[in-house]
């Protein structure tokens, strides 16, 4: 309504103008009037211009004073143009930044898609893993009653081995001990080896006699505990023959290297009576290399004796064999070793035999005369 109000009052105030002009022209022309020395006919036509520049300016005047868009695009109309100038420019800036800020925001999404999707993620992850400490949790519990029964288990067999480990000791004396007296009425036998003593090199004949002098009262000791016993002589339970000191440590100070000397019962000899002592003398050297198979034996699990007895039998055959080489023997008159817990690997392994198997002594390291006993390990295969 503004508008048209505008341009109808436009309209009035143009016409008004223009017929007082037309007016004013006529009056002019039919009177010949003239202004600044003109023609009448030019006159006329100065007037309508005039006329029409009034018409324009009040046109001019009534819309400024009328609207404030005229009056600024009348006279802010430069400042208007710098300022859209302005206006663009941060425009441009702005969408730029706008651009930038859309892609920052399309990368912040993506960003926000993949974090979510790590989160849920971690959150299976976490749960899977809360389910397995569970699971778990359940399994150590079970385990911790099995490694229960299985430690009581243990400590029984455990119990159960140190009883047989005793045992199997006592039976290794009492079987040396029966083998070396073969009867009730016989203190030594024939040949059978009372003690040894090694005696290094390089020493003069005096170290050597004092060496064998202490050996022969080491020897009358333990024949006299085994019941022997001399009335005359030097000793009380032994009987040397004159010369065989002399002998021996002449054939000891002439050797160049260790030598093991023996005592042995020269006969079978009973309780009561001297035990007839001779010397033996060995070179010290190499007699069983590694892995020299002693005793070999198959046993039968459903013929045969039990495991243990058979193998204290091969250790008495290996200990035969080893004083037959030479060996000297410990202070049990041992001349070979096996590891007690050897025998209680042969019994539990025994348990599952059903077939007949190959039963080995085979010594476990190279050993000379002197290192006495002769080591040795069990072999148990087909």
């Amino acid at each position: 309504m503004y508008g048209l109000a505008l341009i109808f009052t436009l309209a009035i105030v143009g016409g008004v103008i223009a017929y007082i002009g037309d007016r004013l022209g006529m009056k002019i022309g039919r009177k010949k009037l003239t202004l600044f020395g003109l023609r009448p006919r030019h006159t006329s036509m100065l007037i309508t211009i005039i006329t029409g520049v009034v018409i324009a300016s009040a046109s001019i005047g009534v819309l400024t004073i009328v609207s404030q868009d005229v009056r600024t695009a009348l006279f802010r109309m430069k400042e208007i143009q710098e300022e859209l100038v302005t206006v663009q420019t941060s425009y441009e800036e702005m969408r730029y930044q706008r651009d930038e800020a859309q892609q920052d925001l399309q990368a912040a999404q993506a960003a926000l898609a993949q974090a979510q999707s790590d989160y849920n993620r971690v959150i299976r992850d976490l749960e899977q893993a809360r389910a397995d400490v569970e699971s778990q949790k359940l399994a150590i519990a079970e385990n911790e009653e099995i490694i229960a029964g299985m430690v009581e288990y243990i400590n029984e067999l455990e119990a159960e081995a140190q009883r047989l480990e005793a045992d199997i000791a006592t039976l290794m004396d009492y079987y040396f001990a029966f083998h070396q007296m073969q009867g009730a009425n016989i203190a030594f036998n024939a040949s059978e080896v009372i003690s040894t003593v090694v005696i290094e090199p390089h020493r003069t004949r005096e170290e050597i006699r004092h060496i064998v002098e202490d050996f022969l009262a080491e020897v009358d000791s333990i024949a006299y505990r085994r019941s022997a016993r001399a009335s005359e002589g030097d000793y009380r339970a032994i009987y040397v023959r004159p010369g065989v000191i002399d002998v021996v440590v002449e054939e000891i100070f002439l050797a160049d290297r260790t030598v093991i000397v023996r005592a042995v019962s020269e006969s079978n000899t009973i309780p009561g009576i001297p035990v007839v002592v001779y010397l033996e003398i060995f070179a010290d050297q190499l007699v069983f290399a590694k892995n020299t198979v002693l005793v070999e034996r198959v046993w039968d699990p459903k013929n045969d004796s039990a495991i243990d007895r058979v193998i204290l039998e091969m250790l008495g055959q290996a200990n035969i064999a080893a004083i037959d080489a030479g060996m000297a023997v410990s202070q049990q008159l041992d001349a070979v070793q096996l590891p007690g817990s050897t025998f209680l690997e042969a019994l539990f392994a025994s348990r599952e035999f059903t077939e007949p198997v190959k039963l080995r002594l085979v010594v476990a390291e190279d050993t000379r005369r002197s290192e006495a006993p002769v080591p040795l390990e069990l072999y148990i295969g087909p």
